[in-house]
């Protein structure tokens, strides 16, 4: 085995914080991966981790010991990959990095779809914001990112680009769902529910609040997409999000999304990106063929 079971171990510790965590994954006893991160302390003459009754804490070595594991995980991956048959993408993983909105959108079933078609590779999706997706490509966490409003960047390549204009969102019977177009303007005595403003689309929100010269009446601010679509849908709240957010609801008619003014409307992007210092895995390239197609249906491209 190219990676030690005791560093699996040591790292599903590291991760959870936990030996009884670390023993349900591996259906092993807490004893035995006890004795095999106190063997690993020994070799290394120091502690990996500070226990305390609330967990286990990583020691400043555990750290460099970790992001060793993280690297040669990374690299016996790339390993696997170049020594199997590439023509038939029999095994591999690809990682993923992405935003909410893609998680709740089009992902499950673009996923389905490659995992039919290659049974063999594993997908990985990390969900962050987009400052955190930049630095997954660049740590080598993921090789494919999806991310709003991509500033341009040398070390970025950037595969793809949808335009996504902001619409208000209401559940069908709002009084407001029957319209073609609403502007920021009506919206100034309007209850809202708005993303955090770490979110780059709060920021168009705010921006075409503030060309409309109204104050919005934010009475729910959440770090979730979903969460917010919830409460639209179960209440006469109203939000603001790009089309690529909505497939599903608006599909099924839980939602109605109404095409904010022209005057007052902001474009968000989505960016497919991948970072140029790593050149992508047979299986990553497969994946990310798969996804420009299903994003360029229906939208529009550089």
């Amino acid at each position: 085995m190219i990676q030690p079971q005791s560093l699996r171990y040591f790292a599903e510790v590291a991760r959870t914080g936990s030996l009884r965590h670390a023993s349900e994954t591996f259906f092993v006893a807490p004893s035995a991966i006890s004795k095999q991160i106190s063997n690993l302390e020994k070799e290394l003459g120091a502690a990996l981790f500070d226990r305390s009754p609330r967990g286990a804490t990583l020691t400043a070595v555990g750290q460099l010991l970790l992001d060793y594991v993280n690297a040669n995980t990374r690299h016996v991956e790339q390993l696997h990959a170049a020594m199997d048959d590439l023509s038939s993408l029999r095994h591999g993983v690809v990682r993923i990095a992405l935003v909410e909105a893609a998680v709740h959108s089009f992902m499950p079933d673009l996923i389905t779809e490659f995992s039919r078609d290659h049974p063999g590779i594993a997908v990985h999706l990390e969900v962050c914001g987009t400052a955190q997706i930049v630095d997954a490509l660049v740590d080598h966490r993921a090789e494919i990112g999806m991310a709003f409003n991509v500033l341009n960047r040398d070390d970025i390549n950037l595969h793809g680009r949808s335009i996504q204009p902001l619409q208000m969102i209401c559940r069908p019977e709002h009084p407001l769902a029957g319209r073609k177009t609403v502007s920021m303007s009506e919206l100034g005595n309007v209850r809202v529910a708005l993303p955090a403003r770490t979110f780059g689309i709060r920021y168009l929100i705010e921006k075409a609040a503030e060309r409309a010269n109204i104050a919005l009446q934010v009475a729910i601010e959440a770090n979730s997409l979903q969460v917010i679509k919830n409460l639209v849908r179960q209440s006469d709240l109203v939000s603001f999000m790009p089309p690529l957010t909505l497939e599903q609801e608006t599909a099924h008619g839980w939602l109605r999304a109404v095409p904010l003014d022209e005057r007052d409307s902001g474009s968000a992007t989505i960016d497919v990106i991948s970072f140029r210092g790593r050149q992508l895995s047979v299986a990553a390239q497969r994946f990310l063929d798969l996804l420009i197609r299903r994003l360029r249906t229906g939208r529009q491209f550089p």
